[in-house]
């Protein structure tokens, strides 16, 4: 008698989750727009609250469909917090308000007459055609408040298919604790430094004071450290302030002992057999030329911006469902389609913060118009009041990319710390140069 209760159980709970995956693989994109064209008559989730599997509906109207369903099981946690507000930080708003009303878009979706702050204002957006009201947000998000960049010590991704769970010895320390079963974890290094376009340093035209600030935006360093098989392989991603010029990405690959040059369409590729490519950093770290941008409005949805913890957390079937607190907040929705006809993503929209212009989710469609992909970025936020600008940054902590055709996901997140360090022009020189690829091997 105990063992068929047992086996009826057991049986109850796959039907759950074979339900649960069902629904998840049948979102398309006319799913995401009648959702998006909803007038929401309800209340929000009143602060404190928390949300589980028995209650979801509550929320069913502030998070897409498809990714909602990822939080329908018994132990699920998505606490409610108040919408916090996050004032631009002093100097980024003397610059906007500064230079107001001086960007434009050149004919081909270009950022022109732009020096530094905030490009363009809600307003200028609203006004907008859905096109240039699309590139608007993008460049906005682009020249979000980031101070000089942030730094990551270690940063891991997670690789997680549907198997069942030996989980239990990695919780502690990186903050998987459902069910998926972890194929593989590679750990990184991550730095971004920002050359121009910086607020607080009107003395020196907005620049660093490194040769290439003129000349370059930003540069990335990545440098793999484990598992052994891409221990030493290291990444410098320059990104020109020229608009239309091809990002400069350097790769070093220990087992061949030379540096090679990242070609534009292994961009679209998969970043060392992830969930995400390139590109899809942060839901979006392409170039914004190189893609077709619509405005489809605004729509209030839940995310993660004040993460609770030092360490990010996930749980569930599959071990990619976030446990944390989160803030309902107001934003832009845009739709990028690639100009390049043979890229794997049909189309992806993005939800952005109206107040940090950080990406909140973005969802990736397949040429069949398939919810593909979904990318939830995690935040941590500064303290109110915040005078320091190293610490005043909403910092990036991590993303969950969810591969809902296949069942499998990468779990992007910072186990150290994330800072805003400041950067002198010697160790910018010193650290992200392309020859420094090559030091020590």
């Amino acid at each position: 008698m105990f063992s068929r209760i047992i086996a009826k159980s057991v049986f109850s709970i796959s039907l759950l989750i074979l339900a649960w995956h069902s629904n998840a693989q049948s979102v398309s994109r006319g799913d995401i727009v009648d959702w998006l064209d909803q007038t929401v008559t309800m209340d929000a989730p009143a602060s404190g609250m928390v949300i589980s599997g028995h209650n979801l509906d509550l929320i069913r109207p502030f998070m897409p469909p498809g990714y909602v369903d990822e939080f329908a099981y018994k132990d699920s946690s998505i606490t409610i917090q108040a919408t916090k507000n996050y004032p631009l930080f002093l100097s980024y708003q003397v610059a906007t308000d500064k230079y107001a009303g001086q960007a434009t878009l050149g004919p081909g979706g270009e950022l022109e007459n732009y020096l530094v702050g905030r490009p363009f204002s809600n307003e200028q957006i609203a006004a907008a055609s859905s096109r240039n009201a699309g590139l608007m947000v993008a460049w906005n998000n682009i020249h979000r408040w980031q101070y000089t960049g942030y730094k990551v010590d270690e940063l891991t991704m997670t690789y997680i298919d549907q198997g069942g769970s030996d989980n239990t010895k990695n919780a502690q320390k990186y903050g998987v604790e459902g069910e998926g079963r972890i194929e593989r974890r590679v750990t990184q290094k991550y730095h971004r430094v920002y050359l121009s376009n910086l607020a607080w340093l009107p003395s020196s035209s907005y620049r660093m004071k490194v040769p290439s600030a003129e000349e370059k935006f930003f540069k990335d360093y990545i440098e793999f450290v484990d598992p052994f098989d891409v221990a030493g392989m290291k990444f410098v991603v320059e990104r020109a302030q020229d608009a239309h010029a091809d990002d400069q990405v350097n790769v070093y690959s220990p087992t061949e002992r030379r540096v090679r040059r990242y070609s534009a369409k292994e961009r679209s590729d998969s970043f060392m057999g992830s969930e995400v490519t390139l590109d899809d950093f942060e839901g979006f770290a392409g170039r914004v030329l190189d893609y077709k941008w619509e405005y489809l409005g605004r729509k209030k949805v839940l995310d993660v911006i004040d993460s609770d913890g030092a360490l990010l957390r996930f749980g569930g079937p599959f071990s990619r469902a976030v446990i944390d607190r989160w803030q309902l907040r107001d934003c832009h929705v845009v739709e990028l389609k690639s100009t390049w006809d043979g890229h794997p993503y049909k189309s992806k929209i993005m939800f952005i913060d109206n107040q940090t212009f950080d990406i909140v989710n973005a969802l990736v469609f397949n040429h069949e118009d398939q919810l593909w992909k979904i990318f939830d970025a995690m935040y941590k936020s500064p303290k109110v009041g915040e005078t320091r600008a190293e610490n005043s940054v909403v910092s990036w902590r991590g993303q969950s990319n969810i591969n809902l055709l296949s069942n499998r996901a990468t779990l992007v997140h910072a186990v150290s710390e994330t800072v805003h360090p400041v950067m002198k022009p010697s160790k910018i020189k010193r650290l992200f140069s392309v020859s420094a690829l090559t030091s020590g091997q």
